[in-house]
């Protein structure tokens, strides 16, 4: 008698519910703990066997008591199929990455010239396609709660409210984000884990029955065989499955795991690196040989144990009851549970998306009256996943009653089989046009509705026998189940038959007929060409622009604000967002690049509608470019002798300057340049010509500088200022830049001249008046510390003449000389620092390996590395670095620096990594240290003379290494965090090399 009660199943129903949201939720909020690319592939590969529904757990135990081997068609397909993954798939991914693709209907759509219709038709097909494979998964949670607790619940319904969490479910963790490109973490997560429970539980129940209640495989297979009956469902056998039905079977199956919604958003949308696809063309097939490894034992141990065949779908469950084994039981009916809610949830998002993009948005564009279109999206797919799931929930309380599971599935894949030939064709042959995919589809999709849904009609009785057995108006080879003549075939293999036939054949005929359109010719060579390099955008020739400041705002009316500030990022990186004088070409792109960024959120058709709606020149435009050039015609009505004088004298003005001249257009492009700006920056007058001014201006010229030196240009006003420089070669130099716009007699901007003067000298000057003062006061005050040192000499010589008098105390006279080195050392760091930051430096250069001198210093700091026990690090280490430098000096660097970074860790676990790397024209040395940090208060005065936060020493030291690096025409860089560490970047060019490298090694 079974235990299991109604309150304690909907109990664990619950829990389970509740484990999965867990799951979902610590996987997105912590997530960064799954981004190694091992666990990403796992999790793909996990995710993408959703494919294995209740179809695999209970119904292909339910085919195979019943007709054999013919199971094996829906998993050998896939596996055939996975062969090809790393051309066709990683074509398609390719595709719907560079394309913003979300769903099968926008892949469609996109193919063929991005075409409205042909993605609502698609849409619609995938909807009557899935509906039946829903109520599949919700029938199978239905019966699979019969077995466990009976015919009769109490209310309320758990099937209703399993499918009620799951729309819930689907909603948080597919809808988080518009973006359905973006990963969706939580999501995959949970259907990875239902993907391993729902093995590891069929492995579990099938392990029980095949070696708990029988004695394993041979003893199964061995009694199966000794009856004639069941020992059929062990052969190829033309009676269950004629070779026919294996072949549509085998052919319907490889189609469905690449097109089916859930397949696509799961193996296409959500593959964020092709790389996976290597390991799921191997793994894949490996996880549905395991998970049908005891399909045919399951099927055959309830045949051998008197349970009907037509209850086959059940066994997995009722064997289990039959031998009052409630554990089992249950992780059967959660193995079940599992398969089921996993398809559910993925199939009504991606199908949900397709509505919203395909067929809500675009009506809501067309009817001119959008308003807030991000809620209107959002709520448009949340409500659109409750539909689905609802429908498919009353498709499993009414129509499939008396059904298989299996047959209900078989519907699926022949009604998504018609999107196959569209896809694949569109893949490889340019030739392809939306009306032949039309065509082929809708004439496909007809077919298969009249060859295999009109007959199950009939079956029900909700149409009149007689169009089965004398055929549609009486014609009888209009007879579904015998269409065209054509008998002694199964429904399924008919329908796959005369679909793919119809479907096909439009869609070569119509292509080879009609002739494409530019936007057809233009997506047909990116799809087929995807992998081949080449300007297609350039064909686009008659697409309208607009401006920086529309495409904000466009952005931000279809977006939700925090995501359209992300996609403005995306759009204009750097500071191009606060430009305004993007060129044509630049505005074309831009047309074409805001376009696939509102795919991603909005669909292919609405993103096009959207897009050419707002890009179009209106008439009143039209009159203003008109008067525009009206007005540039009449300002140029003067004289060539005019023109010429005024280019003489702006000629005269310009050569007698010493300073770098730039004379630009009203968008900030070179008009001309003159010879001390050719000399200054490197650049000719024909190289520089055509190019932004800003070019000149290095990045690393404060941002809000680069701003305000842009919004006086565009304001017509005038700015002056310091700018960091940038020559052709990359080299830097301070520079002072003034800027003023160029104004006709209206006031109106008509060019901008700069000045641009190198301010090297001036700033080395400075630097070496404030070092000269500094130098100074430190002579000043060194006096005054040579008559401090007296008193450390002092005791010094006291402590010696104690030793000389009394020798016999051994303790006192080890403390004395203890005292007299301790002072003696105080005495020489402070006299050659002293000396080292007074006097002129001069280096003396000869050619080192960097290297060598970093592990020299490293080594002379053994013994204090070994007693911290710190781990040192060489992370980025160029053992052959040669450079022109002072030997001495540079060690002297590496050693402070080492020196305090060793000093600055005060816990067990303390490294310091070291770093040595060649990058464009310097050197570079890096000491990082997970220490104590640096206060940003202190790190500002680091290089200050007499600053230190050490409880000994003047603080001479970084200002020293600071300035030998100086010398060296270096930069020291210092980043830190309080608490975490310091990383001291040292900046070295390289130079001209003296000697030969075998000279080196002296």
């Amino acid at each position: 008698m079974s235990h299991l009660t109604y309150v304690s199943v909907f109990s664990i129903i619950v829990i389970y519910l509740s484990f999965l949201f867990l799951t979902a939720y610590f996987s997105e909020k912590y997530g960064t703990y799954l981004n190694s690319d091992r666990i990403k592939s796992i999790v793909y590969v996990l995710a993408a066997s959703v494919y294995c529904t209740a179809w695999t757990f209970y119904g292909s135990i339910g085919l195979a008591a019943n007709r054999g081997l013919e199971f094996l068609t829906i998993y050998i397909g896939p596996a055939l199929i996975a062969i090809l993954w790393p051309v066709i798939l990683k074509k398609i991914v390719r595709i719907s990455k560079e394309q913003n693709i979300t769903s099968i209907s926008d892949f469609i759509s996109s193919r063929y010239g991005k075409s409205h219709a042909l993605g609502i038709l698609v849409t619609l097909i995938v909807l009557f396609g899935s509906v039946p494979y829903i109520a599949l998964q919700i029938r199978a949670i239905f019966l699979s709660l019969n077995v466990v607790v009976g015919d009769k619940f109490t209310p309320p319904d758990p099937t209703l409210f399993a499918v009620a969490v799951l729309g819930i479910f689907a909603i948080i963790f597919g809808v988080k984000n518009l973006d359905f490109t973006k990963e969706q973490k939580g999501l995959l997560t949970l259907i990875a884990t239902e993907s391993l429970v729902k093995l590891l539980a069929f492995l579990i129940v099938g392990s029980y029955i095949t070696f708990g209640i029988f004695d394993g495989f041979t003893d199964i297979f061995k009694r199966a065989y000794e009856n004639p009956e069941y020992r059929k469902l062990l052969v190829l056998n033309e009676e269950f499955t004629p070779y026919s039905r294996w072949f549509a079977l085998l052919f319907t199956s490889m189609m469905a795991i690449m097109f089916l919604p859930r397949q696509f958003h799961v193996m296409v949308v959500q593959n964020h690196n092709e790389k996976h696809i290597d390991q799921l063309k191997w793994m894949f097939p490996l996880y549905l040989l395991l998970i049908n490894i005891f399909v045919i034992p399951i099927a055959l141990s309830g045949l051998l144990l008197n349970l009907p065949a037509s209850q086959g779908d059940d066994f997995i469950l009722l064997i289990p009851k039959l031998f009052q084994n409630e554990t089992i039981l249950m992780i059967a009916f959660l193995g079940g549970f599992s398969a089921a809610t996993a398809m559910v949830m993925v199939s009504s998002i991606a199908v949900s998306k397709m509505i919203t993009n395909d067929i809500v948005i675009p009506i809501i564009l067309k009817l001119k009256k959008p308003g807030n279109i991000y809620k209107a999206n959002l709520y448009s797919i949340r409500i659109s996943i409750l539909l689905v799931i609802f429908l498919g929930y009353l498709y499993a309380k009414t129509l499939v009653k008396g059904h298989l599971l299996v047959d209900i599935g078989l519907l699926s894949f022949a009604a998504i089989t018609q999107c196959a030939p569209a896809i694949i064709l569109g893949l490889f042959w340019t030739k392809g046009n939306k009306k032949g995919a039309f065509c082929g589809i809708s004439l496909g999709f007809f077919v298969w509705f009249y060859t295999l849904i009109l007959p199950d009609l009939v079956e029900r009785g909700l149409l009149p026998s007689e169009i089965v057995t004398e055929g549609l108006f009486g014609i009888s080879i209009l007879r579904p189940t015998e269409f065209l003549g054509l008998s002694g075939l199964d429904n399924i293999t008919h329908s796959v038959f005369w679909s793919m036939f119809f479907n096909v054949g439009a869609y070569v005929v119509t292509s080879l007929l009609t002739k494409q359109d530019e936007e057809e010719v233009i997506q047909s060579h990116s799809f087929v060409k995807v992998f081949q390099k080449g300007d297609l955008e350039g064909l686009i020739h008659k697409k309208a622009i607009l401006s920086t400041e529309e495409i904000k705002k466009l952005i931000h009316k279809y977006i939700g604000h925090e995501e359209a500030e992300a996609l403005l990022k995306e759009l204009f990186p750097d500071d191009k967002l606060e430009r305004a004088d993007f060129s044509i070409h630049e505005l074309l792109e831009m047309r074409i690049r805001v376009e696939k960024l509102l795919s991603a959120y909005l669909g292919v058709a609405a993103a096009r509608f959207i897009v050419e709606d707002k890009f179009t020149i209106s008439k009143a435009e039209a009159e203003k470019i008109v008067e525009s050039f009206q007005h540039m015609q009449t300002s140029l009505r003067i004289t060539e002798e005019e023109v010429r004088k005024q280019e003489r004298l702006l000629a005269s003005v310009v050569r007698s300057v010493d300073d770098g001249i730039i004379i630009t257009d009203v968008f900030g492009k070179v008009i001309t340049v003159n010879a001390a700006c050719e000399k200054l920056t490197g650049y000719s007058r024909d190289e520089i010509t055509g190019k932004r001014y800003l070019k000149l201006i290095d990045p690393s010229t404060p941002r809000e500088t680069r701003k305000m030196i842009l919004k006086e240009a565009q304001l017509g006003g005038i700015w002056k200022g310091e700018v960091i420089g940038r020559k052709k070669n990359g080299e830097t130099f301070p520079a002072y830049l003034s800027i003023a716009s160029i104004l006709d007699e209206k006031g109106d901007t008509i060019g901008i001249v700069g000045v641009l003067r190198d301010i090297t000298e001036q700033i080395e000057m400075q630097k070496k008046l404030i070092q000269k003062e500094k130098l100074a006061s430190l002579g000043e005050m060194a006096a005054a510390v040579a008559h401090e040192i007296r008193n450390p000499l002092g005791g010094i010589k006291m402590a010696a003449g104690l030793i000389r008098k009394d020798l016999s105390s051994n303790n006192f006279t080890v403390d004395m000389l203890d005292s007299i080195l301790s002072g003696i050392k105080d005495i020489e760091n402070i006299i050659n620092d002293l000396l080292d930051f007074t006097r002129e430096t001069r280096l003396e250069k000869e050619d080192y390996n960097i290297a060598r001198i970093v592990k020299g210093v490293v080594d002379s700091f053994k013994h204090e590395i070994e007693e911290k026990d710190i781990k040192l690090i060489y992370s980025r280490f160029d053992d052959n670095t040669i450079l022109n430098v002072d030997g001495i000096k540079i060690r002297q660097v590496f050693a402070n620096v080492l020196k305090n970074a060793i000093e600055a860790i005060n816990h067990e676990e303390g490294k310091i990594w070291i770093n040595l790397y060649n990058q464009d024209s310097y050197v570079y040395v890096e000491f990082i240290d997970n220490g104590v940090g640096i206060s940003k208060e202190n790190l500002e005065k680091m290089y200050h003379p007499f600053f230190t936060t050490k409880a000994n020493g003047i603080g001479l030291g970084m200002a020293i290494v600071k300035k030998i690096v100086d010398l060296h025409r270096g930069d020291i860089d210092i980043k830190s965090t309080p608490g975490i560490g310091t990383k001291v970047r040292i900046k070295l060019p390289k130079g001209e090399i003296s000697y030969e490298k075998k000279h080196l090694n002296s």
